[in-house]
């Protein structure tokens, strides 16, 4: 049985690990359970890096303060487990909204916490890595009445962020927004999100279906995942919604072959779809020593040369004519090179604009983009 002391040091040790991961700019910490330690782990800037390991605390006890700040069954250790919590500097006044998700492992039990961005000031299309006539194409791609809008690219390229400064964007008293998402990421007040819950008979259908009878302006399907979820997200389009959405795809022309594949006909493409936009995310160089070394590590980046990430975008309106494109060339190669006669600049070429602006380096464009695209 444990005493108020020991229930203290466990909430203490917590603070810590978190205020550590904070002061880092952590976007992921994982809480790990090793043979004899508790390793902590965090995700900074896209790279996981091992934080400490702790042998004073017990590592049961430290998930169970994990799962009793995110509402979770502590005596359940056989299964996953999905929640959300606060946490903060402040550990009287948290106000940083975090993901939990827990997984049974060999040793104990494992905890990953993702920090979400804490509100709409930091949704901002300013601020996503778009050059200024990309994020021209696609502020004209969401000031459309109706039509789908594709966000892609690999899991953590950002998509959710770009998702929602679009809708940020949209926010506005005169639209109705409603989400469908599995699970809610960033609470944005103003915008009518339901989560995914299939168990109790909230799948996508059903949600989409209710949804429509809710008088909706624009609709965000947090994920394009399989065919009938495209299906539904076309019919949406095509009734008079502006529709948003993701699709796990290599890059934004191997999108609309993906849509294709999965069932939609290319005169529903060539009506329905308005703009695709695929993206990564790279590492910058410092901006107070610009990556460049000196006899004294650099205090802001600590001698690595790199810190944040911006956004490598690249922007595809879907235009009648690139429609009628995409119906002639049926090899993305073929389609590509026609889109880049027209204008359309690839995730190399935006991203080598970056690397001529002295945001980031070549090896870092490439070590993101070498291998999807």
């Amino acid at each position: 049985m444990s005493t108020p002391h020991d229930d203290f040091t466990i909430i203490r040790a917590w603070q810590e690990i978190v205020a550590q991961a904070i002061h880092a700019r952590a976007t992921d910490i994982h809480v790990e359970a090793h043979e004899d330690t508790t390793a902590i782990r965090i995700r900074v800037d896209g790279a996981l890096q091992l934080m400490g390991r702790r042998n004073d605390i017990a590592h049961e006890r430290i998930i169970a303060r994990i799962k009793v700040l995110a509402r979770l069954d502590i005596a359940e250790q056989r299964l996953p487990q999905d929640g959300r919590l606060l946490l903060g500097l402040n550990y009287s006044k948290p106000d940083m909204d975090c993901r939990v998700s827990i997984l049974p492992t060999l040793h104990g039990e494992k905890a990953v916490l993702r920090l979400l961005p804490s509100g709409a000031h930091e949704l901002d299309m300013g601020k996503l890595g778009l050059h200024p006539e990309q994020q021209a194409l696609l502020a004209d791609a969401i000031k459309q009445p109706d039509g789908l809008i594709l966000v892609t690219g690999p899991t953590g390229s950002g998509k959710t962020r770009t998702l929602y400064s679009c809708l940020n964007q949209l926010n506005r008293n005169h639209r109705n927004i409603c989400s469908i998402e599995d699970p809610i990421e960033i609470r944005l007040p103003g915008v009518n999100q339901v989560a995914y819950h299939p168990k109790a008979g909230l799948d996508f259908s059903c949600i989409v279906r209710a949804m429509l009878r809710q008088d909706p302006d624009v609709i965000l399907i947090g994920e394009i995942r399989d065919a009938a979820t495209a299906k539904l997200a076309i019919q949406a389009a095509q009734t008079g919604h502006l529709v948003l959405s993701t699709l796990h795809t290599r890059g934004a022309i191997a999108s609309a072959h993906r849509l294709r594949g999965l069932g939609i006909a290319n005169d529903e493409l060539r009506d329905c779809l308005r703009c695709i936009t695929s993206q990564r995310l790279v590492r910058t160089l410092c901006s107070l020593c610009h990556g460049r070394r000196t006899d004294l590590p650099c205090t802001q980046c600590h001698g690595s040369g790199l810190l944040g990430r911006i956004g490598v975008h690249e922007v595809l309106p879907f235009s009648p004519a690139m429609g009628c494109a995409f119906e002639r060339h049926t090899s993305i190669a073929e389609l590509t090179q026609y889109a880049k006669s027209i204008g359309f600049e690839d995730l190399h070429t935006a991203g080598m604009r970056h690397v001529a602006q002295e945001r980031i380096t070549e090896t870092e464009l490439h070590a993101q983009i070498g291998s999807w695209h």
